[in-house]
């Protein structure tokens, strides 16, 4: 990096300059630095990687997850090693089961009902997968009980109730499947016990 002062003999310089040099400013140091036109073979390999996030992105915006969605993806997020948004981390699960030869599928419009006496209810919407589990916990990243998921038809949402809970207590929970061949995980949502 080559640190200037007073570039062109100016207060600061930006941009590129006939094609051979940029003069840029990055956390208030003057940076100048030859003009390069960024590489872009389009390799098979790239293609088909820039497909796959299409399609991830695609799926995203699709699933219109609603509030309490965004939430536990954001949480699920945040244990991740890396820091990343709820959207980061949507995108990479996609990719990561797609090159694993798995179809992905979003659950979504998650709703969380009669909240009393240490149980709730879960509701969820998810086409085209026959079976889902809920796993459940104490923290984030500790939900060692596991319930099923059922629904009573195509086009009806999936639905647990979560039982033997403290009021005033959180619970952690997360869906997903085991069905061979198909790939979803929700969020972790999280939910206050009420009395």
């Amino acid at each position: 990096m080559a640190k200037v002062k007073g570039p062109l003999m100016s207060m600061d310089a930006r941009g590129q300059l006939g094609k051979t040099l940029v003069f840029i400013g990055w956390k208030g140091i003057k940076d100048v630095r030859s003009f390069v036109i960024p590489a872009n073979p389009k390799t098979a390999g790239q293609v088909t990687q820039r497909g796959i996030m299409t399609d991830a992105v695609a799926l995203f915006h699709f699933a219109v997850f609603n509030v309490l969605d965004m939430a536990a993806l954001n949480v699920w997020a945040s244990i991740q090693a890396a820091i990343m948004s709820g959207f980061n981390v949507f995108c990479k699960k996609f990719i990561e089961q797609v090159l694993l030869g798995l179809s992905v599928v979003a659950p979504s419009g998650m709703v969380i009902s009669a909240n009393t006496g240490g149980s709730f209810g879960i509701s969820l919407k998810l086409a085209g997968v026959s079976a889902g589990k809920v796993r459940y916990g104490s923290s984030p990243t500790v939900m060692g009980s596991i319930a099923s998921l059922t629904h009573s038809g195509e086009g009806q949402p999936y639905t647990a109730t979560l039982s033997g809970f403290t009021a005033g207590e959180y619970v952690y929970l997360q869906a997903y499947t085991e069905v061979s061949g198909i790939y979803w995980d929700t969020g972790i949502y999280k939910v206050l016990i009420l009395a």
